[in-house]
């Protein structure tokens, strides 16, 4: 069943760019807690580039190319300056059309979070300035005479200050999975056209800076384990291994794509599902 029948793909995602950095030193260990007598969870190399989740006085909490997550002392990484002006799709999935009009033919669709390489049509000589509303992207086909050259809405994009550049929180998780809330599943899908429950929550983290792999076992060995969810948390469920995942909204409620036939929705537990653990991928709260 088309995502059209069941969502506006149109509607608009939030997301958040957290700070970048690079590693300066070597080899730059990363801790389980702020604290050098803490457990080593994890070593950058240097020229690595991380992601800044969190601060604590002097440490940031990172996460690496690898995925893992840990402090790491401030000295040891310089923070990038941030996005270069280029545009990302803003919607759940945005259309490429084939002229520079909505009413002409849709040849290609794109997710949310999406950077197509794009251009701007300039202004000839004496024309008055105006905002582009149309965006020129390649599409490139298997051959030189398959390509062509698509129109993407600039309204269903947003410019790199549009998208707040600090670190995420669990509200930020809250409000893109609500986007996602009516999105039909779709074993192994990852985009409003379909989505799997790992393809969910791994969309949701995407979309505010964090990378998650791609299976709810895989998804479950990172971050730390919690007794008790809080918002932004992942609950884990299966009988003898982890087999399905879902977004915490609460202690007890949550947002999922459930299974065939269904769509993205909130849930609670209890009924058939078994939860067997919950996990936590942004940094610990002072007083937590």
């Amino acid at each position: 069943m088309a995502a059209t029948n069941l969502v506006r793909t149109s509607t608009r995602v939030a997301m958040v760019a957290p700070p970048r950095a690079l590693v300066t030193v070597g080899v730059a260990d990363l801790r389980a807690e702020p604290d050098e007598d803490s457990e080593l969870v994890d070593q950058a190399h240097l020229t690595e580039v991380l992601t800044v989740l969190g601060e604590r006085a002097d440490w940031r909490y990172v996460q690496g190319p690898d995925q893992y997550f840990g402090w790491i002392r401030a000295e040891g990484i310089f923070e990038l300056p941030g996005p270069g002006g280029r545009g990302t799709v803003a919607v759940l999935l945005a259309n490429i059309y084939e002229r520079e009009t909505r009413s002409s033919a849709v040849i290609e669709r794109v997710p949310a979070g999406t950077q197509p390489p794009q251009s701007w049509r300039a202004a000839r000589e004496g024309e008055p300035y105006r905002p582009p509303e149309w965006a020129e992207v390649p599409l490139r086909g298997r051959s030189a005479a398959a390509s062509r050259v698509g129109y993407l809405a600039v309204a269903d994009t947003a410019v790199d200050d549009e998208i707040p550049h600090r670190f995420p929180t669990a509200d930020d998780y809250l409000k893109t999975a609500e986007a996602f809330i009516g999105v039909p599943y779709l074993w192994g899908g990852t985009t409003a056209l379909g989505i799997d429950c790992s393809g969910f929550v791994q969309q949701v983290y995407r979309l505010n800076g964090v990378a998650l792999p791609r299976d709810a076992d895989q998804q479950a060995m990172l971050g730390r384990k919690v007794d008790t969810a809080r918002a932004g948390d992942l609950m884990f469920f299966g009988e003898e291994s982890v087999t399905h995942v879902a977004l915490a909204t609460s202690a007890r409620e949550f947002i999922h794509a459930p299974m065939k036939g269904r769509v993205v929705e909130r849930g609670e537990l209890g009924g058939d599902r078994r939860l067997r653990i919950t996990r936590r991928y942004l940094p610990a709260e002072r007083n937590a």
